[in-house]
């Protein structure tokens, strides 16, 4: 026989019927989930019918009624407010993507003649005194359908003997090049 699952142990000084209709006229899909696994659990259901009606994780359902029994309708507010705020202005973006297509970093004192997103950030932070990364600059450059590729060495220029052994040395495995 298996573990007793977790009562909801008081409903706070609301009815069943009111949280119900909390549910149905909550926006947020955290509350309405929190308050479907409450009081279905309230009404007797087991885990695996919860799991069913609402998709919810064992763990999860079990920790909003721990949530409930501790601290009531405070448990299953969303407490969230959503992504922060971008750092950079859309501005500030359309004037980072006319640099790295149309200018070098020679044009700002930057060492470097081609743009690596540690140099964008250089830039943005020279220009606009913003902090970012260049995990923030590739995703702007990714959003913007732009990507950043590292430059490799080809032998244009080299004589032919000189291109194919370059050519017998390279293999590439799909993902990326290795020299050998």
């Amino acid at each position: 026989m298996g573990r007793p699952s977790i009562p909801v142990k008081t409903l706070h000084g609301h009815t069943i019927e009111e949280l119900i209709a909390m549910k149905n006229n909550t926006d947020s899909k955290y509350t309405r989930l929190a308050l479907t696994a409450i009081t279905m659990r309230y009404c007797g259901y087991s885990n695996a019918q919860i799991i069913e009606a609402t998709g919810l994780s064992k763990v999860t359902i079990v920790a909003h009624i721990k949530a409930w029994n501790s601290s009531g309708f405070k448990s299953v507010q969303r407490h969230r407010v959503g992504k922060c705020p971008p750092k950079l202005s859309p501005d500030i973006v359309d004037d980072l993507i006319y640099v790295a297509l149309n200018k070098t970093p020679a044009d700002f004192d930057l060492i470097g003649h081609t743009w690596t997103c540690a140099l964008l950030a250089s830039y943005v932070y020279q220009n606009y005194a913003i902090k970012v990364s260049g995990v923030t600059i590739w995703s702007i450059l990714k959003a913007n359908n732009l990507s950043y590729k590292r430059a490799q060495p080809k032998p244009t220029k080299a004589n032919p003997k000189e291109q194919e052994a370059f050519k017998k040395n390279v293999g590439d495995t799909g993902y990326f090049r290795v020299f050998i």
